[in-house]
């Protein structure tokens, strides 16, 4: 293994697992659908409280479906039940081995889906980062991409996985609402994977992220991007140059199949482009979430097709 890559292939195990939080702890670990070949796009959403109080949810949107789908259920868990066999309701969610293989499941009314996730590289964990996590959005968090093998019904039509997933692990605090904007962006071929977060609070930017290519993880160092929206403030399309801390760069060029709002806290609203994408001419897909205050993205769509640039 590349000695840069070895830290990350060191993180303890015990974090694929459930956390033990302060009273304002919340811990989730989001997977995402990403299927063009169907025009469907979603995400898979299991998150619990410190205080046990815990939701899952299955939610599906694109240009496949007529209208979007949102199935969710919640419910007090016990302190014992862990992730190695995460189950309630329509939800299973089972780490056989950690940051390596995860066995996920659900069984609801309209959405039955099952399938095994295999992680393609290490996890990205942002205690790793020289200036670590944000401490407002988490005690810590991994990224990770992987592949889904498996299958989802929909309205008792079958589709067939073998698709990238992307892996979103949290814990510890979580104040949307301090985040004046912020970019969680990424890409995966068959030979890259790319994620950064850039997150806007307090006057400050801050990045985390890496670049994995060659069998190397590295912090990535740099971004470089141009967007365009459409009437809605929607990211259409995104392109950016991503540049490591050992100065290998790629130039990501992405465009939206599936859009969404996700309305999660009463202070911001996530706009999610699901996105078909290359890396440098390689073909792969993609996630680009934009988080904007409520107001300002009130304020600002109107002018978007004037001055945004």
């Amino acid at each position: 293994m590349p000695e840069t890559t070895e830290p990350f292939a060191d993180y303890p195990v015990k974090n694929a697992y459930r956390h033990k939080m302060a009273d304002d702890g919340r811990e989730s670990a989001t997977h995402q659908f990403v299927l063009p070949q169907y025009g469907i796009a979603g995400f898979y959403y299991p998150t619990v409280r410190a205080n046990g109080h815990a939701k899952g949810r299955l939610h599906l949107f694109g240009p496949g479906l007529s209208a979007p789908i949102e199935e969710e259920v919640e419910q007090m868990v016990s302190d014992d039940m862990d992730f190695d066999d995460w189950r309630f309701g329509p939800l299973l969610m089972a780490v056989r081995e950690p940051f390596k293989t995860i066995d996920l499941g659900w069984v609801g009314d309209r959405i039955q889906f099952e399938g095994q996730w295999s992680a393609i590289h290490p996890p990205y964990a942002f205690s790793m980062h020289p200036k670590g996590n944000p401490p407002y959005y988490g005690d810590d968090r991994t990224e990770q991409h992987g592949r889904i093998k498996g299958n989802l019904r929909i309205d008792g039509k079958d589709f067939a996985l073998n698709d990238f997933m992307i892996r979103d692990h949290s814990w510890g605090p979580r104040v949307w609402g301090l985040n004046q904007h912020y970019k969680w962006f990424h890409a995966t071929t068959p030979s890259v994977s790319v994620h950064f977060f850039e997150m806007m609070s307090f006057g400050k930017v801050e990045t985390r992220g890496y670049l994995f290519k060659d069998g190397v993880m590295q912090h990535v160092q740099n971004i470089d991007y141009d967007i365009d929206y459409d009437d809605d403030m929607m990211q259409e399309r995104f392109r950016v140059t991503v540049t490591d801390s050992d100065g290998r760069s790629v130039f990501v060029d992405c465009r939206a199949f599936a859009k969404y709002q996700l309305d999660l806290d009463p202070a911001v609203l996530l706009n999610e482009a699901v996105v078909t994408a290359t890396v440098d001419g390689e073909q792969g897909t993609g996630w680009c979430e934009f988080c904007w205050n409520r107001d300002y993205l009130t304020f600002a769509r109107p002018y978007v097709r004037r001055f945004a640039w």
